[in-house]
């Protein structure tokens, strides 16, 4: 892949990932409804694991096999 593809993908893939929390935002704040920020919430954990299977794709075995220690200095846990 080219570099301005990757960089596109990737690109689009935090646009959709950090809307998509927003979303949850704007629907927690807006809405009484659980059942509607329950979907919200749903739908931005499936482009949180989307954004995490394209980054592993796009960035080779090596991020997918890392992930737990990158989510957890992300976090600033110990890594096991």
């Amino acid at each position: 892949m080219s570099g301005l593809i990757r960089r596109l993908i990737i690109g689009g893939s935090v646009v959709m990932f950090v809307f998509a929390w927003l979303g949850v935002a704007v629907v927690h704040v807006s809405m009484d409804s659980t059942t509607a920020f329950v979907v919200a919430v749903t739908i931005a954990a499936l482009a949180t694991e989307a954004l995490f299977w394209i980054l592993a794709i796009i960035g080779g075995w090596a991020v997918f096999a890392n992930r737990q220690k990158l989510w957890n200095r992300f976090f600033g846990q110990m890594s096991r």
